[in-house]
């Protein structure tokens, strides 16, 4: 099956671009996605993900950079690590029929990254503690040999393309924290940064849990300063330097996160959701869904009952 390549991803092809063959093959469970991308035809790529994304190359060979770094090699059962919005230019020039390129990708929404952070600080501060650990949204890691066999991710797409009964689901997710608490230690030393306990570290967090428990609304730069405890400003810088987002883009990525789980969820209509997550209507919520994920909302819904119909 013929997929647009989205997944997240806005994918902009530079001139000169040969003939691009990409089969885009979606795995779901209930509450996350991963996709399989086959290439056969030479070109030279460029993404841009809205949320991280862990990688593992199949076949083939690929040549990379992300966020302008020197350029890479990347081979089979390498891993790659990618922050949200950092830019990723990919070379598949070595891509032909007679050796295709195929890579398995898996979407960590942000949301789970946090929680995941929030744990570690909280059994920091049981152990007593002085010091709180966030990640670096602006570093990128790749994985080689050992390392990326530990990260087990071969296992993890075996698990979204098995059978899909009553225990896969909470597996999916087990199996996919432990990969993140994983991939974090491996690389503790450059993906996370340890700072001392500080007040506004608390408040950001505080600001954070509103945004999360009020998708339903726009809130104010002066309500999230509010429960912050700090101006408006300050919150900005600490906000960026804690999550590196906006709360704005914070929020945004929130609701196309929790959009993505009620459309796989049910029959709930589009239009009960765009309502639900403060968009002005449908069609606004159609255009920025779009422009995040790749498909429309319908496509999506669409994509995710395909793919459990071909798997019942």
């Amino acid at each position: 099956m013929t997929l647009q390549s989205s997944f997240d991803a806005q994918v902009l092809r530079r001139a000169p671009v040969e003939k691009l063959i990409e089969y885009r093959t979606a795995h779901f469970s209930s509450h996350s996605e991963a996709a399989t991308y086959y290439t056969n035809h030479p070109a030279q790529v460029q993404f841009r993900f809205a949320n991280p994304i862990i990688c593992r190359l199949t076949s083939g060979h690929k040549v990379m950079r992300v966020g302008g770094s020197k350029p890479f090699g990347f081979d089979v059962g390498d891993a790659l690590y990618v922050p949200p919005c950092a830019e990723i230019d990919v070379d598949l020039r070595a891509a032909s029929p007679a050796n295709p390129i195929e890579c398995d990708c898996f979407e960590i929404e942000a949301g789970r990254m946090d929680s995941i952070l929030a744990g570690l600080n909280e059994s920091l501060s049981a152990d007593g503690a002085e010091t709180s650990v966030a990640l670096d949204w602006t570093r990128f890691a790749v994985f080689r040999g050992v390392e990326a066999d530990s990260l087990n991710l071969g296992s993890l797409m075996n698990m979204f393309q098995g059978e899909q009964d009553i225990f896969a689901n909470a597996r999916i997710e087990a199996r996919i924290n432990e990969m993140v608490l994983t991939l974090l230690h491996l690389r503790s030393g450059d993906l996370l940064t340890f700072n001392p306990v500080e007040e506004s570290n608390h408040g950001v967090v505080a600001a954070a849990r509103l945004i999360r428990d009020e998708l339903g609304q726009h809130l104010t730069s002066d309500a999230l300063a509010n429960a912050a405890c700090m101006s408006s400003s300050t919150l900005y810088r600490q906000f960026q330097k804690h999550f590196g987002t906006t709360p704005r883009k914070f929020a945004s990525q929130l609701r196309i996160a929790e959009a993505k789980r009620r459309l796989r969820m049910g029959t709930e209509p589009i239009s009960d959701i765009a309502e639900g997550l403060a968009f002005s209507d449908t069609s606004h919520f159609t255009r920025v869904f779009r422009k995040s994920v790749g498909d429309t909302p319908a496509e999506y819904r669409r994509r995710r009952e395909q793919h459990f119909f071909n798997h019942s």
